[in-house]
């Protein structure tokens, strides 16, 4: 769920605030031109690569319909360089920090006929460079789940699992900011009620920031008694250094899962993490982050080896694979819109991406639940077989499987190990 957009939206209380996700629109364009017509403002937010396309048809579009609509960008892309953002003569004004007190001021300023100029964190073309934007210092509002559709989120995930966000930052940064337990834990069981829920997933950067407010958090759901199952992202040190009875408490709270990323891939740690959670009664998701350029080609193996184990260990881990790739620095500044458009990651070799691309397929089939027809049984008990033998090669099965999906919905099937 897009909970970036749900906290601006909902930071304007008070406003007309309409959330457009591109996944779902069958025309993104035209809905935004619909609403650009008798719209204040169009705020987008942009990812590096080819979504900057997208973010310029839609921006272009708008501006088409309504040549006064004051157009804003903020994202990742736009605090990497706003620069090639403003020149793109489509956007008036970037957010490169922390977006909930510049939108306010630029719908605060548009209403009262001031220049975006004006708006404390707002970029615009030919002023000075300004500063990226703090957090805002006070707690944010309620999220107004109103602003999405949230029942289209739950058909296409397959299951009434609800995002929620109960903090902001990273625990190394001085601005790390959460919500008081007593608020998460009200939060979280009433909209689990409203919306009927089976899970909730905690989408924290940082949520095992405050070791305090984590375990407040977990007793308070135990006394609420609250029948409520959640997830949540943590580090493999918060697992290692938890006292076993903190894990226990999280177990007995609700959370049946535990994500953790493993980038530098060490399988003595990643087993000693995996045991704990084993011993507390929690499942883990363990997402390898494969980097296949360093130390030779052996991340791979090795996260292949440590996956293989984990599979033995219990059956409540899984264990998606998937590329690291290094994300843009602020050193490669300078480029064009297009340009940023049209820059690639720098690809693996063949050879290494297919032995990726093998071993995440089989893994993925052998974790994913058993299906009901016979074909998708045959392909688990296969896979699964190939996970116990660490045997990947010939995979004859993941080709039938992929030309299958391309021929049944003319798109390639998704690959596995993403988030």
């Amino acid at each position: 769920m897009p909970l970036g957009l749900l906290a601006l939206g909902s930071w304007l209380e008070g406003r007309h605030v309409v959330v457009i996700d591109g996944r779902f629109e069958l025309a993104p364009e035209a809905r935004v031109v619909e609403l650009a017509k008798s719209a204040l403002l169009l705020g987008v937010s942009v990812r590096t690569g080819e979504p900057l396309r997208e973010a310029l048809r839609v921006s272009r579009a708008a501006r088409a319909a309504s040549p006064r609509l004051p157009v804003v960008w903020g994202g990742p892309h736009v605090s990497l360089d706003p620069a090639s953002c403003l020149a793109s003569g489509v956007v008036d004004a970037c957010v490169p920090g922390a977006g909930e007190e510049a939108l306010q001021g630029a719908v605060t300023a548009l209403r009262s006929a001031r220049p975006l100029a004006s708006v404390p964190g707002l970029a615009v073309a030919g002023a000075e460079a300004t500063a990226p934007a703090s957090p805002p210092t006070r707690l944010w509002p309620r999220a107004d789940y109103s602003l999405l559709d949230v029942e289209r989120y739950f058909e296409e995930r397959g299951a009434r699992l609800l995002d929620y966000c109960s903090s902001r930052g990273m625990r190394e940064a001085p601005d790390w900011l959460g919500l008081r337990p007593e608020r998460v834990v009200g939060e979280a069981i009433e909209l689990g009620e409203r919306y009927r829920v089976s899970g909730l997933r905690f989408q924290d950067e940082d949520f095992f920031a405050d070791p305090d407010r984590l375990t407040a958090i977990a007793d308070g759901l135990i006394e609420a008694g609250a029948p409520l199952g959640w997830l949540a992202e943590a580090r493999l040190a918060d697992v290692l250094e938890a006292p076993p009875d903190t894990l226990r408490r999280l177990a007995a709270s609700g959370c049946r899962r535990l994500q953790l990323v493993v980038a530098a891939v060490t399988r003595e740690r990643v087993l000693e993490t995996a045991a704990r959670l084993r011993d507390a009664g929690l499942g883990g998701r363990f997402v390898f982050d494969v980097a296949e350029r360093k130390n030779g080609g052996r991340d791979l193996a090795t996260a292949i080896s440590a996956a293989r184990a984990l599979c033995a260990m219990d059956s409540r881990f899984v264990t998606p694979i998937r590329q690291h790739r290094e994300p843009h620095s602020h050193a490669e500044g300078g480029r064009s819109l297009e340009a940023w458009a049209a820059l690639e990651k720098t690809p693996w070799d063949a050879a290494a991406e297919r032995r990726l691309s093998r071993a995440a397929f089989y893994f993925a089939e052998a974790q994913r639940p058993p299906g009901r027809r016979l074909g998708k049984h045959l392909l688990r008990v296969l896979a699964l077989l190939r996970v116990r033998l660490g045997f990947f090669a010939l995979d004859l099965e993941r080709v039938a499987v992929e030309l299958s999906a391309l021929l049944r919905t003319g798109r390639a099937r998704p690959r596995p190990g993403g988030d």
